[in-house]
């Protein structure tokens, strides 16, 4: 696929299946580059760098993951100004913000702790960003997962239990317990997403 041929709406982009055998907890890493190679783009830092200014949010924020876990520090402007654009979409900033936070450079956290504050039902980003900060090690959005998991809006619902794992091993947060009732949600595809966390859980004790 040319760039020319690159997705320009929702409708058109491909989001390939996660193929069997790779871990759950490095699954999200694994898609961002799956996404972005089955819809025209390169994976090289320089590509990716370039794919933060996008039009699309789906791919700003696939390439701020991916550069995210590899670490790339020469991409921390263009993911500074991803993160603090106010024209940026949420879940584009809190991706940026997260991986400015993986590297260890400063301004991700604190734009994760602002996104946190937002209302759940509104958009994902602050679920987003309390997942984040949770694999960061601070478990200061717990609160908020666990209330938007009993959310009546499936999508609210979903991206509440995706966050979950990332919770895991933090002090005070039963994981298991939330994962259960996640599980028994009537809504297949959630129900579904909880169970493969129990399982992954189970493989790593």
């Amino acid at each position: 696929m040319n760039a020319g041929d690159r997705p320009r709406s929702l409708s058109d982009v491909s989001v390939p299946r996660r193929p069997a055998g790779v871990a759950y907890d490095e699954g999200d890493d694994h898609d961002a580059v799956a996404l972005l190679r089955a819809n025209g783009y390169g994976d090289s830092d320089p590509e990716l760098v370039a794919a933060l200014d996008d039009g699309m949010e789906i791919f700003q924020a696939a390439a701020a993951r991916v550069l995210g876990a590899r670490g790339t520090r020469e991409a921390a402007e263009a993911l500074e100004r991803l993160a603090h654009g106010p024209e940026a979409a949420e879940t584009a900033r809190v991706q940026a913000a997260y991986a400015l936070a993986r590297m260890g450079l400063p301004g991700g956290r604190e734009v994760l702790e602002r996104e946190l504050r937002g209302n759940p039902e509104a958009g994902p980003a602050p679920l987003q960003a309390a997942g984040a900060l949770a694999r960061l090690g601070e478990r200061q959005g717990v609160d908020v997962v666990r209330s938007a998991l009993e959310s009546p809006n499936r999508v609210t619902a979903m991206v509440a239990t995706k966050q979950l794992s990332a919770f895991a091993g933090l002090e005070g947060v039963d994981v298991r317990a939330a994962l259960e009732r996640a599980s028994h949600r009537p809504e297949a595809p959630i129900a579904g997403e909880a169970r493969a966390q129990l399982e992954a859980l189970g493989r790593t004790g």
